[in-house]
């Protein structure tokens, strides 16, 4: 028995092309971390929430999360707004959709007022659904 191994054949055969499969693979990454960092960004925020013992979870993802900071400033959607502008947006909102709902995130060293002019913009644009955000209370 003999075996024979002939150069010519090995230089004939056609090597694979992992080009293609290399770009799909790094586009899906790609895709993949950026909806990961969009899906993180509201929980990022730095926000100190206040604890509640009673209450429940908030509805759905179509929410307009609005941020009140310790010293008074205000994010809606990742952006600093004013008054005025939170008063525009929430307006705009819900002339989209008459049942938009707004979750109101407030650190716990905000000023009471501030978070009452929010909900006071929420009431002056219509809004009829308002959550406030809070961490379940320690020992619970």
């Amino acid at each position: 028995m003999r075996l024979d191994f002939d150069e010519q054949e090995a230089e004939d055969e056609v090597p694979i092309n992992l080009t293609p499969m290399l770009d799909m693979v790094f586009n899906l990454l790609l895709f993949f971390l950026a909806a990961t960092t969009f899906a993180k960004e509201e929980v990022e925020l730095d926000l100190r929430l206040p604890e509640a013992r009673s209450g429940q979870q908030g509805t759905g993802p179509l929410q307009l999360i609005i941020n009140v900071f310790a010293n008074g400033r205000l994010s809606v959607e990742g952006r600093e707004v004013t008054f005025e502008a939170l008063r525009q947006k929430l307006e705009a909102a819900c002339a989209r959709n008459r049942e938009q709902a707004v979750l109101i995130r407030g650190d716990r060293q905000a000023q009471f007022g501030v978070g009452l002019q929010v909900l006071d913009a929420c009431r002056l644009a219509k809004i009829k659904k308002v959550d406030f955000a809070a961490l379940p209370a320690q020992g619970q």
